[in-house]
């Protein structure tokens, strides 16, 4: 059995107050103390030296009519560290840099050939040094790419949307860039953005999944990304939902992605067009009521293997009350009932940032280390 260090259990305090704080946005040494654990001395030192150095503010007293010592309020300098975090697409580059409470700073895009990727981490190499000049109090890069990722080592297996083949983007990246550097998939970035809902629901697990030309999943606990062990975990877009629909190239018939992606939706609106039928409006409605059917009939597989605490469904047909109340309708009917009401599902308003997701990562990462 290994043991601890006191310096290991001293870095792992420090990391565990910056946590919290960002949590609680104020709170006091006592409640830190209690929070964590451990005794009130060993809070102070943190905390007195994270003051000195201009990490956490004291502004000001509570409870100064109840006897005792009153309470002095702390909270975080959310600019003492901030994150970059970056998204490859098809067409360019979205960046963001956040503060530690992971609000945006700033923001861009910058516009270049997604296939090509040695152009493309070039690109990178200069947004990140000019973001750096701007903020040197950056603790990180996450880099968030469509495709088979392995997290690891930094390699791009496969990306269908970039025309990636086994890239290995982090030694591109690696050697001109001084602070750590986080390679994920894009979605599994995304993903990271539901963790405010899941505070709020109090449960420790989520699956997410994004709906757009093409359907991806991941799965979270605690915080971290659920990979697997071929960097393949989330894939429910080639759940098969429709043993009668159109070829995949996966081989398979009716999958998910086949059926409801934004594409298929499209192809479905261009030939409601050439028809030009009266009842148009109708027929939507009904078309939309089947997505959230297939959608939901992935999703019981979810419910029943994963037993996620909350599945947050980021998805364009969200607007449409006929496809949120076919989802539950046939939920409600078909999966199993007692992980079914420990579910709870979450149709967000707008699509996840996946450079918001990527920030995160960095954030989450230097709270773990």
């Amino acid at each position: 059995m290994k043991t601890r260090g006191p310096g290991v259990l001293r870095e792992q305090n420090q990391k565990k107050v910056l946590s919290l704080l960002r949590q609680y946005k104020q709170t006091s040494r006592k409640d830190l103390a209690k929070a964590m654990g451990v005794s009130k001395n060993t809070i102070s030192l943190i905390v007195d030296q994270y003051v000195k150095d201009g990490v956490i503010n004291e502004v000001g007293v509570k409870d100064v009519n109840k006897a005792g010592r009153p309470k002095i309020v702390i909270e975080l300098n959310q600019n003492a560290f901030k994150a970059i975090g970056i998204a490859i697409h098809h067409d360019g580059i979205e960046y963001m840099v956040t503060d530690f409470y992971l609000q945006p700073v700033t923001s861009g895009f910058c516009e270049v050939d997604g296939k090509d990727w040695e152009k493309v981490c070039g690109e990178i190499l200069k947004i990140v040094e000019s973001l750096l000049s701007e903020h040197p109090e950056v603790i990180g890069v996450g880099i968030g790419i469509p495709g088979i990722v392995n997290a690891s080592e930094g390699i791009v297996y496969h990306s269908t949307n970039l025309g990636w083949k086994n890239i290995q983007v982090s030694d591109q990246l690696e050697k001109s860039i001084p602070v750590p550097i986080i390679i994920q998939n894009n979605v599994n970035l995304a993903s990271l953005c539901s963790a405010g809902i899941m505070d709020e629901s109090c449960t420790s697990s989520s699956f997410y999944i994004r709906i757009g030309d093409g359907i991806g999943g991941a799965f979270t606990a605690a915080g971290q990304i659920w990979n697997g062990d071929s960097w393949t975990s989330g894939e429910i877009g080639h759940i098969s939902v429709d043993p009668n629909g159109p070829l995949c190239g996966c081989g398979q018939r009716g999958c998910l992605e086949k059926m409801i992606s934004r594409k298929a939706f499209q192809e479905w609106l261009d030939q409601m067009e050439d028809k030009e039928l009266p009842d148009g409006r109708e027929q939507l409605q009904q078309q939309i009521k089947k997505y959230g059917i297939y959608l939901a009939t992935s999703l019981i597989n979810i419910i029943h293997l994963l037993n996620p605490g909350t599945i947050v469904i980021d998805s364009p047909y969200n607007q449409y009350g006929a496809f949120q109340e076919s989802l539950l309708s046939h939920l409600e009917q078909n999966a199993l009932k007692i992980p079914y009401s420990k579910t709870q599902i979450y149709f967000n308003n707008e699509p996840y940032s996946q450079s918001l997701g990527a920030a995160t990562a960095v954030v989450l990462d230097f709270e773990r280390e």
